[in-house]
């Protein structure tokens, strides 16, 4: 039994913050993949062995962040566009 089939499904009544974003630190991965493993929604997959997210998918569940063994992913409030032209 892989650590998946231990997870139980995460469900959420709370809606996604469209004010944030799902950020991965690409000079920080390595691509263990143990984001990949533990992402309950599937929005992770690894490339060129690093991660990437589908943020349409990501529920920013926040399940998988303390489990990267480098700290290189958070969820950031997205920069606003108010004031600049």
């Amino acid at each position: 039994r892989g650590i998946r089939s231990e997870l139980k499904p995460l469900q959420s009544n709370r809606a996604k913050d469209t004010d944030s974003e799902f950020v991965i630190d690409n000079d920080r991965c390595f691509g263990c993949a143990a984001c990949v493993s533990l992402c309950p929604v599937n929005a992770l997959i690894l490339d060129d062995l690093l991660a990437i997210v589908d943020e349409p998918s990501c529920t920013h569940c926040n399940h998988c962040i303390p489990f990267c063994p480098v700290h290189a992913l958070s969820i950031n409030k997205k920069e606003s566009m108010m004031g600049q032209s």
